[in-house]
């Protein structure tokens, strides 16, 4: 296994994970995920909330693939097509001025804007790099400090896409009056 598979690896393992546990951490937080995805897909409750349980499916799916070496290719994949139809959507409400918080990780009140679709192309990059790399040849031999640097940048890349709107906040012009 190469450094970039295994950074790419940990990196969408962690938003994965961190995205499932912030919608399912509470029966708020999951009816705040279904309002939002309403408001964002234009729909129903009804449809919405099959629609939110069908994503959490598949971030659930994605976090299993990628923990076994095995499966990697059918994670990276899924991660690739998943982060897509998110992109989608995203892109699809804000062009149709559909105005409601994300709701990606759970807890952020920040309205969709631009900076969640770049982020979900820039793990797009990410899963499809990982698909290549894993799909084009040999393995690589990797070593324990490799490993730990890797680990540990691959950690803060989750902290800083997970708390990308708070980081957003901290460099938006102050407003007169605030």
């Amino acid at each position: 296994m190469s450094y970039v598979i295994l950074g790419c690896r940990l990196l969408l393992l962690g938003i994965f994970l961190a995205s499932l546990a912030g919608k399912a951490r509470g029966r708020q937080a999951f009816r705040e995920f279904v309002a939002a995805t309403a408001t964002l897909l234009a729909v129903r409750s009804v449809p919405a909330r099959r629609l939110a349980l069908l994503a959490m499916a598949a971030e659930a799916a994605i976090v299993v693939l990628l923990a076994v070496p095995a499966t990697l290719p059918a994670g990276f994949a899924l991660a690739a097509v998943t982060l897509g139809g998110f992109g989608y959507a995203l892109a699809r409400a804000l062009r149709q001025g559909r105005a409601a918080p994300c709701r990606c990780f759970g807890s952020s009140s920040a309205p969709v804007g631009g900076r969640h679709v770049i982020r979900n192309l820039v793990l797009i990059a990410a899963a499809m790099t990982a698909l290549v790399a894993t799909l084009g040849g040999a393995p690589q031999a990797v070593e324990t400090p490799g490993v730990i640097v890797t680990a540990l940048a691959a950690l803060v890349c989750v902290v800083l896409v997970t708390r990308l709107d708070d980081i957003a906040e901290l460099f938006r012009p102050a407003v007169a009056g605030r």
